[in-house]
């Protein structure tokens, strides 16, 4: 079995993950500093006879954690877009780490981005960036905020354009 070995290795790769303000270090912070005013407080009521409520601070501080934790698992998602000569793939892994791998070949490629504008923020339609081809379709970057999907568009279609243009030469 003879191949082509030029055409099997990636031109480009381009890797996409949600982005989240707060790193683990300041997540860190965020506890520490929240605990202690928590505590504080609780003190106060513990000084003045109200010690139930230390339980409930303590339950406060419960539910922030856990609202960070799921937050920091939800952007465990990610996708790899990689180009050859001759293919787009994509492989989509989510919050858990489960993928799903979309390939589609490069000539008949094309790359929407719908609805072309960004719509307003009150409005419930988002903006999509999809690649199909022959039929089959598959959505990039759903969890990148509206403003990115349009660079993203675009950098993936410059991405299957350099990819047909290598393989051009090479023939």
């Amino acid at each position: 079995m003879s191949y082509d070995r030029a055409k099997l290795e990636p031109l480009e790769r381009l890797t996409i993950w949600p982005h989240r303000s707060l790193s683990p270090k300041g997540f860190a912070i965020v506890i520490t500093l929240l605990a202690g005013l928590l505590s504080s407080i609780g003190i106060g009521f513990f000084l003045a006879g109200a010690w139930p409520v230390i339980g409930f601070l303590g339950l406060e501080l419960l539910v922030v954690w856990s609202a960070f934790k799921l937050n920091y698992r939800a952007a465990k998602a990610h996708e790899n877009i990689e180009t050859t000569t001759e293919m787009l793939k994509v492989k989509h892994t989510d919050k858990y780490g489960n993928s799903a791998i979309s390939e589609f070949p490069v000539d008949w490629l094309r790359v929407h981005l719908s609805p072309p504008v960004v719509p307003s923020i009150s409005s419930r339609y988002q903006q999509r960036v999809m690649v199909s081809s022959h039929g089959v379709k598959t959505e990039i970057g759903a969890f990148l905020h509206p403003g990115e999907k349009a660079k993203l568009s675009g950098e993936i279609d410059g991405m299957i354009k350099r990819s047909r243009a290598a393989r051009d030469n090479i023939a």
